[in-house]
């Protein structure tokens, strides 16, 4: 079976794709829905880099659209925001 990456992943990237799954793990954690979202794009921005390195484009296409979604929740958080101020 052919590896589908022939390159080797370095310290710095393996440590940066678990800051992202355990980013996304802890996101729920925070009550402050803002904070979440933000911890989720981040997590998914990570985790878009790692299955784009690897190939695995249904993963990237479900990320980005993951990403569009929590933005465009975060905006609307956001606005809730301002009109409650």
């Amino acid at each position: 079976m052919e590896k589908r990456y022939k390159g080797k992943f370095h310290s710095v990237e393996i440590i940066a794709y678990w800051l992202g799954a355990t980013a996304m793990v802890v996101a729920p954690l925070f009550k402050n829905l803002t904070t979440w979202i933000l911890c989720l794009i981040f997590g998914l921005c990570i985790l878009t880099i790692q299955s784009f390195t690897l190939e695995i484009w249904n993963l990237v296409a479900l990320n980005l659209i993951s990403i569009l979604v929590y933005s465009r929740r975060y905006l609307i958080e956001k606005n809730k925001e301002k009109i409650q101020l």
